[in-house]
């Protein structure tokens, strides 16, 4: 009995020794957890480029991968029927930009060119009001009246003609324009003598016709008026042009700084916003008779497309610059354009505008002269869109959803023109000032030795070539900025848009 309570007392002295050990193991492996990551079998084979990386998020041993070099997936991805063709290099933006702005016109290279074969004279180079004696001197059309005392049957109102005689009863004819109402009175007083003792003669100019002056252009019309707005004023008083502007209703549109006086074969500019705004005097031109005040209408028009509060064709001024363009449209949808492809077209050139710079960084050397049909485009960030243009039978602006292939794009063209090159399709990608070009053998594809696709993105234009290209630093530099810009035409055209 006593040998059976002791050999029980060992065991349960054993069992407790084993609690303890697997307690102590237990309580280690705890602490050992809590102080290092739990290490997962993760086998590196076959990896290239990687490297064990503990992950403070999701508490666990990760491979970390090197990043690749951003060239390598394209060409990874490029297919083997299609090359990168490399584009020359082009002259830097800020050269370029600063070669626009040599090309603009001083304001008398302007004027000339504006107005050829016409003498021009500035109004600083007129006289001053102080040094023109303004006097009347009788002229064509007007109508003159003539009062002889006691001599009712001989006073009427007499008319100068265009020859510059005016026929007065017992005297006939007898020129008189450019005389002065007091030496034309002399004159017939004498002749009168000859028939009335001692005339009694008064003259005076009951319409002077002669002294009217015409002013056109952005004028406002009475509302019975039928007609462009072309009114005749006669001058009075001081004969300024602030006179004459003081009876003139001006359109809110009028571009006051190109408003100009024709004076015979003479043009005299006038900036009738110094005048009137900034009371510069020296533009208060003194009016000749037969005078014509031209109160300029916008000059320009331009074309502002995509995501702009209000697209559509705009006169602008001949000062107008990119941000009054855009102004004029109610300025950029901020949230959808995509700024980095946005760009400005003049005759099928892409100019290097760089409208991030621009409208975010406020870097004014981007905001350029407009020209007459300038077309600015504003694209969408979001928006999937393909330009598929030459010998397809449908040429135009192709939506898609990702992911659409080349041979996809051409077949809802229609497909090829029997004249088209297939062994040398063009897609342009990427931005229009430093666009990506590349050049895809669609017949490879066609004749089912390839399995590969190449894939459009937003905004490729796809140019399907009649013959094949020889040379291509020779169409690059003739055919890019046409590619390029063809996608603000296209856009017109495949929308039928016609404000």
């Amino acid at each position: 009995m006593a040998k059976n309570r002791l050999q029980g007392r060992i065991q349960v002295i054993k069992m407790k020794k084993h609690f303890s050990l697997i307690f102590l193991c237990v309580f280690t492996s705890f602490i050992f957890a809590c102080t290092h990551p739990v290490i997962r079998e993760i086998s590196p084979q076959g990896k290239k480029g990687t490297q064990l990386k503990w992950d403070q998020e999701t508490h666990r041993w990760v491979f970390k991968t090197k990043t690749p070099d951003r060239k390598a997936p394209q060409e990874s991805r490029l297919p083997s029927f299609a090359q990168a063709v490399p584009t020359p290099p082009l002259k830097k933006e800020a050269d370029r930009l600063i070669e626009l702005q040599k090309r603009t016109l001083t304001k008398e290279e302007y004027l000339r060119t504006r107005f050829k074969g016409k003498e021009i004279i500035f109004p600083e180079d007129l006289p001053k009001n102080g040094e023109i004696e303004v006097k009347y001197k009788i002229g064509i059309d007007d109508i003159l009246n003539i009062y002889i005392w006691k001599h009712e049957d001989l006073s009427m109102d007499v008319p100068v003609r265009s020859d510059g005689y005016a026929s007065l009863p017992l005297i006939g004819d007898i020129h008189v324009e450019g005389l002065e109402i007091p030496e034309f009175r002399a004159l017939i007083e004498k002749k009168y003598n000859e028939y009335i003792e001692n005339p009694q003669i008064t003259v005076t100019c009951k319409m002077p016709n002669s002294l009217q002056v015409s002013i056109v252009g952005a004028v406002g019309k009475p509302e019975t008026y039928i007609g462009p707005a072309t009114m005749t004023y006669i001058l009075r008083g001081d004969r300024t042009l602030l006179s004459i502007l003081s009876v003139v209703s001006i359109k809110p549109n009028a571009d006051l700084e190109e408003s100009y006086i024709i004076r015979g074969d003479k043009i005299i500019p006038v900036n009738l916003k110094a005048l009137l705004e900034d009371g510069d005097t020296s533009q208060n031109v003194i009016f000749h008779p037969q005078d014509t005040l031209v109160i300029s209408e916008p000059l320009k028009e331009i074309i502002l497309l995509g995501e702009v509060k209000s697209p559509g064709r705009y006169k602008t001024n001949r000062k107008s610059t990119v941000l009054d363009a855009l102004s004029r449209a109610g300025g950029v949808n901020s949230k959808n354009a995509n700024l980095y492809m946005a760009y400005l077209a003049r005759d099928n050139d892409i100019l290097p505008i760089n409208f991030k710079r621009l409208l975010d960084c406020g870097n004014m050397s981007q905001n350029i002269l407009l020209e007459n049909g300038d077309v600015v485009y504003i694209p969408n960030i979001n928006e999937n869109k393909a330009f598929v243009i030459g010998e397809v039978n449908v040429p135009g602006v192709k939506y898609f959803t990702d992911p659409m292939d080349l041979m996809e794009a051409i077949s809802s063209c229609g497909g090829f023109r029997t004249t088209a090159n297939r062994s040398q399709v063009v897609v342009v990608r990427g931005d229009p000032r430093k666009p990506e070009v590349y050049a895809v053998n669609v017949l490879e594809m066609m004749k089912g030795k390839s399995s590969e696709r190449f894939y459009l993105e937003k905004g490729d234009t796809v140019y399907v070539a009649r013959t094949a290209i020889a040379d291509w630093n020779v169409f690059l530099s003739q055919m890019l900025p046409t590619l390029t810009s063809t996608r603000v035409i296209q856009t017109i055209l495949n929308s039928g848009w016609n404000p």
